[in-house]
């Protein structure tokens, strides 16, 4: 062994034996620093078992709220031909639809102009869209072009769209096209000229076609859309049809005589398969983390992190025993996780049975919803059951989660202080220890440095005697 460059006078691995002095009394470090990584390792597992229960949490919150637990849907099978969605009070059934005609919107054009910019005059339109209100808009001296117009009936309320069409020809038409699809949605222009006479074809009035009638060419006759429903012959203004059958609403694409669509309602239990299945999986992820951090392993003979922990322990108990709770005041049908096929294996895993589930959707809905969501003290619905319950350990700083962790980490401060304290008074043990074999260095050098002048004079006086001797032979 290699000697220290303190020890060079005694010959001792000074550096070796301080070493090994500071190992032995840093045990108690060691040990405290086990005890913090158990600590730690409680954390972590607490941690993990609270994030399984906040998505346990998530998907109970769900199962809370009857809001899509079900619906119904609609189908269309010609999509090209109609298009259909389905409300909340729609019957389930078959309709089979054949479209004749669309819906369409009437269209006119004024008399041609040589130019969009050509000045028409002044005054006061008036236009009325079927029954519906008549509007006034105002033509000044100063926006009194045929694009003016147009975009003056565009910024007003008329249900009408104006434009302005070129065709080619060098002739410029002011168009209005009705918002509105149907017959009895046809367009309307009289106005107020301001050059005193609404029937010449000066000023404002040379929009008309046909002054003297006050008319406008149509180019687009307003019609109703036409359709079968079930042999039944259907008329309505709009290609968008709600009121044909409850809940349902029908969008028109494309008329064709020599095709029949076929439209199913039916009632979508998807909502409450989704809710369910997402509350099984967290569920099953919660209880396997349980088992987890609080089971023991006899193969291994290795225990989870939380063995023994008498709070999490509870948390499954009180989740399988909450399992086969009922409600009151339900079909007795459905009053049951177990009867909504939902099931416990042996393992403490739950199964969902969709089968089972859409059975009881169909006889008892509301049931099925109250089951979950009754908010009635002393009655709470299961969902409700088991929100309370979490919330118990996940809620802010007055969970049991929170404070368990709160608790675990002042261990580790007080353990960390401790730690400090010690690697404190090592530090000082350590320099107190440099310093005394430093001494004992210093010591060893003046003694044989005492030792050589001795060893010296020793040496001297036994010349000296020699001599003497001889000289008396």
């Amino acid at each position: 062994m290699g000697l220290g460059v303190s020890g060079l006078m005694s010959g001792l691995d000074t550096d070796s034996i301080i070493s090994k002095l500071m190992d032995l009394e840093r045990r108690p470090i060691l040990q405290l620093q086990k005890k913090e990584a158990g600590y730690q390792a409680k954390i972590t597992a607490l941690g993990q078992v609270k994030s399984a229960m906040s998505d346990l949490k998530s998907a109970v919150e769900a199962l809370k709220k009857s809001d899509g637990f079900m619906s119904y849907s609609a189908t269309s099978s010609d999509t090209d031909i109609l298009e259909v969605s389905a409300g909340d009070d729609v019957v389930p059934g078959n309709y089979n639809i054949t479209v004749s005609q669309l819906a369409s919107a009437q269209s006119v054009r004024s008399a041609a102009f040589g130019s969009s910019d050509a000045v028409v005059g002044t005054g006061t339109l008036t236009i009325q869209v079927g029954s519906g209100s008549a509007v006034n808009i105002e033509i000044d001296s100063e926006h009194n072009t045929l694009s003016d117009i147009a975009q003056a009936i565009n910024e007003s309320d008329a249900e009408v769209t104006a434009g302005v069409i070129n065709d080619g020809s060098g002739n410029f038409y002011l168009t209005l096209q009705s918002q509105k699809t149907g017959t009895e949605n046809t367009i309307s222009l009289t106005m107020q000229d301001d050059d005193g006479s609404n029937t010449d074809s000066a000023g404002l009035s040379s929009l008309y076609t046909d002054p003297a009638s006050q008319a406008l060419t149509e180019t687009q006759a307003a019609a109703n859309a036409q359709l079968t429903v079930n042999g039944i012959s259907v008329e309505r203004s709009s290609n968008e049809i709600s009121d044909l059958v409850d809940g349902l609403t029908i969008n028109l694409k494309s008329a064709d005589t020599s095709k029949t669509v076929t439209v199913s309602t039916s009632k979508d239990f998807g909502g409450i398969k989704n809710k369910l299945k997402s509350f099984v999986k967290s569920y099953n992820a919660l209880i396997d983390t349980l088992k987890q951090q609080t089971g023991y392993n006899a193969a291994t003979k290795q225990g989870g992190t939380l063995l023994g922990d008498s709070t999490v322990s509870r948390i499954g108990l009180g989740l399988s025993r909450m399992v086969y709770e009922t409600v009151e005041g339900i079909d007795k049908s459905v009053n049951s996780l177990s009867k909504l096929g939902i099931e416990m294996d042996d393992t403490g895993h739950l199964s969902l049975d969709t089968g089972k589930l859409t059975k009881a959707m169909e006889t008892h809905p509301d049931d099925v919803a109250t089951f979950f969501t009754s908010d009635e003290t002393g009655n709470e619905g299961i969902a409700v059951r088991l929100s309370n319950m979490l919330d118990g350990y996940l809620k802010g700083s007055t969970g049991i989660f929170s404070a368990k962790m709160d608790g675990l980490q002042k261990s580790i401060d007080k353990i960390e202080d401790q730690i400090e304290r010690i690697n404190d008074r090592l530090a000082k043990r350590e320099e107190n220890l440099r310093h005394q074999f430093n001494t004992l260095e210093d010591l060893l050098a003046q003694f044989q440095q005492t030792s050589g002048q001795l060893d010296q004079q020793l040496t001297a006086i036994k010349n000296l005697n020699s001599q003497i001797a001889k000289s008396r032979g």
